[in-house]
Parts: C-alpha cells; structure tokens; sequence
C-alpha cells in the first residue's frame, strides 16, 4: 500500500513558559527498588481464559475499554463505538447493530477502565465476561495480567469494525483457536516473554509498533506443541496459518508482561510512571508513589505517515493501552532497534537513534535484558521519572498507528506522539502533597 509522507518532527520538548511545582526530594531507595522488580519479572504466556473466569468482579453488563475510565457511552470515540456495538453482537447480547447502539445509549451496558482488572485493550478493543483472553504470569511475584487475542491486521474489531467477516474471525478466534493455543501453551508449560523480546530486539523489533521477529519466535515456541495436540490436521494447519501470517499477534502479549512487571509497583516514594494509557479522549498516567490514581489531560496529536489517500483529517483521536511497553523500555524507547521502522512511520534511522538516545535524560535506569545493537548493546532507557520530566521538560515519546475515526476502516497510518506535560506535572504536585 502506498504511503503519504509527512514531517517527522523529532521536536520531544515544551519550549512554552510553564510555571512548575518545587523539585521533588525524593530518597532514590523506592525508585531503584522498583526498577530491581521491573527489571527481574519473569512474565510468561500460561494459558488462555475466558475473561469472566479469569477477572474477578467483572460484571453482566461491563465492558473493558482501554486508557483511563470514560465518563460514558457519549464519550466513546468511533473505533470504540464500533468495537463495542461489534462485541455485543458477536456475543449474542444484542441482535444487531441498532439494537446494540440502543442498549449503549440507554446505559444498560457500563464502560470500565480493563486496567482496573488487571487487563489491557488494544486501540479500541473491549472485553466482556465472554471474552478470550491471554494469561501471563510473572513468576517472579506470581501476579498475572491479561490481554485479548489479536485479530490480524485489516477490518478487525480493535479499529471498530463490526462487518460480518470481523465477527466470524473473532468467533473461530475466540473458539477453536483458542482452543488449540491454550492446550499448546499449557502442554510446554508457558512461554517465557521477556526472552523473547530480548531476542526481538536484536532482530529488527522494538516491542510495540513491530512485532515481526516476537510473533515469529512466539511460533516456533508453540509450533510443535501445536502439531502434537490431539486436534485434527484441518485445524491444526489454520491455527499454525494464522499465527505465520499474523506479525502482529505478540502485541498484547507485550502488553500483557509490561503490566504484569508493573504489578505491586505503587511504592511510596516512587516517582516512576507505571502506566501510559488513552481512552479517544483523555491521556492517562499512572506514578508508583501515588497508586491507581490517573494524571490526565487531553489526548495529544500524533505525527506520523498515512496510508493514501488519507491524512491528519481522517485520523481518530489515539486510543489504546499498548503504550504501557514504553514504560519498561519497549517501543518509542528502543525505536533505535527497529530502523524499518523511520520509513514506516515517517523519518530517519538517525531520528530514530536520537529519539531513543534523548529517552535516557528522562529514565532512572537502564534494561539489564533489553538491550539496543545499534547504541553499542546500551541497555534501553526505562523507569520515566516524573521529577526528570518536570525538570527538563523533555516528553516521553510513544509509537502508535493511526486508525480512521470512523469505525470499522482500519489503520490508516502509523506514527508518533509525546505524552503531555500536564500529566506529569500534575503528578508531581500530588507527589510533593505527599512528602
């Protein structure tokens, strides 16, 4: 597909005047003991679960949406909408598409952060009792995060598509693909993620925006067990089909060990951010020292390629939880391991060097696992420290693609977008009130 270039502008700073509240001063304990616990999770894929067994306190009527909690159905952006509509039909709650607004617009449907369970969306994915989802277990604390398989690329559900075709993926998806993946991954006793990712990283990915070499290593792991099931040879060949030629499907299990590294982490103190999330409306952030509690602000506009014949015109507002891999070093971080990248999503190999190189001025630490070839095997910058960011006013950076407002169009681009200011001066205000 042709691309439309635009400007990459590598500009990952406020030149405004701000007025800022007083330096933090923080004792570094709480912030090097939470870089130890990212830095050591063991996150491994355990199995495949229906979200209602696997989420205690999801209810009938709830529907998990990505990023900070939405104040309702009128703030849901197209893609959600689309995704949401498209979930309860496939899930047999409602009988088609206006029957499934109706029942939006009547709150008879409640819209959930999938963070406050232990959960993630992809752009604009829900999840519902119903739901598949993938289990991932860090067995270094034993805690767990999940995350919804990922459809492929195209008219899928994650951009709002609610077309016949999405709807019969997903059901074979969520039925007997699942199927087969669970017993796979049960019968060689879990896949270990961060040694994946490791590799990736050395292979052309960067944990979030490409996921070639994570998703192929992801098959050669299962293949074989998924050979050995006691499932046909029919199924067996489609289930080995898809995840060939789905590159994409390690997304939300780099997703999934983000958050489940990030699991405990609220340590008083800490002034690490534990969380990056939007809702199509509000950019979200979550701080170590200050729990659960969301910094939020506008969403921010992102800058990047679209596909032709679209433009900034045609983009929805960003949307998505998969911006949690920035916080452990993945992604925008570790954009120098990925120089396919600078021509997908606008720019140069040099930009993207640079663009890694300037996340260390707002880090506490360096990856001892993940580490980037091109900066000599340097560990990738992780633990985005609010104190760094007030005081230099430098932006983390974020990867992302870029979907079509209206639902069910699909990507239309992919590019990148800096987290705002105000999140994390908000946070640290609130970090100094509690000093």
């Amino acid at each position: 597909m042709r691309v439309l270039a635009a400007k990459f502008e590598l500009v990952w700073t406020v030149t405004e005047p701000r007025e800022i509240p007083p330096s933090l001063a923080t004792d570094a304990a709480p912030n090097a003991a939470l870089l130890t616990e990212i830095a050591t999770a063991r996150p491994f894929l355990v199995d495949v679960c229906r979200a209602g067994d696997g989420l205690p306190g999801l209810g009938p009527t709830d529907i998990l949406h990505a990023g900070p909690p939405l104040a309702g159905w009128h703030e849901a952006c197209g893609p959600l909408q689309g995704a949401v509509i498209g979930t309860l039909i496939l899930k047999g709650i409602a009988k088609d598409i206006a029957a499934a607004a109706a029942l939006c617009e009547s709150g008879a449907v409640t819209l959930r952060s999938a963070q406050d369970f232990a959960a993630l969306g992809t752009f604009g994915n829900v999840i519902v009792r119903d739901t598949m989802l993938l289990v991932v277990e860090n067995r270094h604390n034993g805690s767990r995060a999940y995350a919804a398989l990922n459809e492929g690329r195209g008219r899928a559900l994650r951009y709002g598509s609610n077309a016949p075709e999405t709807l019969a993926r997903l059901t074979w998806l969520e039925g007997r693909f699942a199927d087969v993946l669970g017993t796979a991954v049960r019968a060689v006793g879990g896949v270990d993620l961060f040694a994946i990712l490791e590799q990736a990283l050395h292979m052309g990915d960067e944990g979030h925006s490409r996921q070639k070499a994570a998703s192929s290593l992801l098959l050669a792991a299962l293949a074989p067990a998924v050979v050995e099931t006691s499932f046909d040879s029919a199924l067996v060949s489609k289930v080995l089909q898809f995840l060939a030629t789905n590159d994409f499907f390690f997304l939300p299990l780099a997703m999934a060990a983000a958050k489940s590294a990030m699991a405990g982490a609220a340590l008083g103190g800490s002034t690490l951010v534990t969380a990056i999330a939007f809702n199509g409306v509000r950019c979200g952030i979550r701080v170590s020292g200050c729990g659960d509690r969301w910094f939020t602000c506008p969403v921010p506009r992102i800058t990047g390629r679209y596909f032709e014949p679209y433009s900034e015109v045609d983009a929805s507002p960003v949307i998505g939880d998969s911006e949690i891999v920035e916080t452990i070093g993945l992604g925008a971080f570790a954009v120098a391991s990925a120089p396919a990248l600078a021509r997908y999503a606008g720019g140069t190999v040099n930009d993207t060097i640079a663009l890694t190189t300037l996340m260390y001025e707002i880090t506490a630490g360096e990856h001892p696992r993940f580490t980037i070839p091109a900066l000599g095997f340097r560990g990738a910058p992780f633990g985005i420290d609010v104190r760094k960011v007030v005081a230099s006013k430098i932006l983390p950076a974020f990867n992302t693609g870029i979907a079509h407002h209206m639902p069910g169009l699909g990507q239309i681009g992919a590019g990148y977008g800096r987290v705002p200011l105000s999140c994390f001066t908000q946070a640290a205000e609130e970090l100094e009130t509690e000093k």
